[in-house]
């Protein structure tokens, strides 16, 4: 009884699966943390050098860091940030050569910098406030290969044997935001961001080798770490799927929407949706759930969330709910957005 419970919940899931289109938005999201209005240019500084000793020569050694590799990555870290900023131009950041032996590890935050040292970097390169990377350390781990029964050889599978390997980039990376005219560290962000990749081939050489090379997965992985930092200083877009229904098929006004949608026709996709809202309660109430998605992929949340509630309370679409929880927390977001960003 217990193994046709399990198959019935199965099925149940699929035939619900494959009753939903889906459509990708991009959804604009406000700063983590509002700069004060005095700051609008902000010098960048690569502060994470360590004092050389024994044992950090022995650990480049050992972990196999190549010449200047760790230079490379911060600077793609500085890269992604200011692509992150340039994004709404709320902040100039401005790449400088400094290098500074900050005097931390590779995991701990040095103490922070004297203010006399940061109002003479921000005097110099004309900045209110000065971005220091303070930690920084990569590394790249390769697991033993795994024979597989099936190889996947240029995007195509093919019968026989193969090695399948992977690999994981982990970049420990910490910043700090100084103010010199108010003596104050506005922001300390400290993370380890990770990046996985993969390769499969006919032999274990062949797998290594559609591995991406370890300075190109290093340098993607700190350039993924710097947009994280981007994104906590200024707005940016993240993307999200929406997914709504494309079934029952034979009612022609849900059907003929869906069709509409596929080709971005979304005002047309609710004119046909808004017929179906005469059909039999079940029907309407996915029309209504699917007409608040449009509104949302327009642009109109008001109406996207007006129209996710009247799925829920007029139809009985239980998916309603949760959407219009969804949209309630888009306009919150929406909002501070326009408070931060300049019109």
């Amino acid at each position: 009884m217990k193994k046709i419970s399990l198959s019935l919940v199965a099925v149940a899931i699929i035939l619900l699966l494959c009753s939903m289109a889906w459509v990708r938005i991009n959804i604009l999201k406000p700063a983590l943390i509002v700069l004060p209005d005095h700051i609008q240019n902000i010098a960048i500084v690569d502060r994470s050098i360590q004092v050389e000793t024994s044992e950090s020569r022995m650990e480049e050694v050992l972990t196999g860091e190549l010449f200047e590799q760790d230079k490379q990555a911060v600077r793609q870290t500085i890269e992604g940030t200011i692509d992150v900023c340039a994004e709404f131009g709320m902040y100039h950041l401005i790449r400088t050569s400094e290098r500074i032996k900050g005097g931390g590890t590779k995991s701990v935050f040095p103490g922070p910098m004297d203010w006399s040292q940061v109002t003479e970097l921000c005097k110099k390169h004309k900045a209110e406030a000065l971005l220091a990377v303070e930690i920084f350390d990569s590394d790249f781990i390769i697991s033993n290969p795994v024979s597989i029964a099936m190889q996947v050889l240029e995007g195509k599978a093919l019968a026989g044997s193969g090695f399948h390997v992977t690999a994981v980039a982990a970049i420990n990376y910490g910043v700090r935001l100084y103010d010199p005219s108010e003596r104050k560290v506005i922001d300390e962000y400290h993370v380890t961001h990770r990046l996985n990749y993969e390769g499969t081939g006919a032999t274990p050489q062949d797998a290594f080798n559609h591995l991406l090379n370890k300075i190109e997965a290093i340098n993607q992985t700190s350039y993924e770490a710097g947009r994280l930092y981007g994104e906590r200083i200024s707005p940016s877009y993240y993307s999200a799927v929406r997914e709504f229904y494309n079934r029952p098929k034979r009612n022609d006004d849900l059907y003929m929407g869906l069709r509409k949608s596929q080709v971005a026709d979304w005002k047309g996709a609710i004119e046909s949706w808004t017929k179906a809202l005469n059909a039999k309660r079940r029907i309407a109430g996915r029309a209504a759930f699917n007409i608040a998605v449009a509104y949302e992929v327009l642009g109109d949340l008001e109406k996207a969330k007006e129209w996710a509630a009247k799925s829920y309370t007029d139809y009985k679409e239980k998916r309603g709910d949760d959407y219009y929880d969804v949209l309630v927390y888009r306009i919150k977001e929406e909002a501070e957005t326009k408070r931060q960003v300049p019109d």
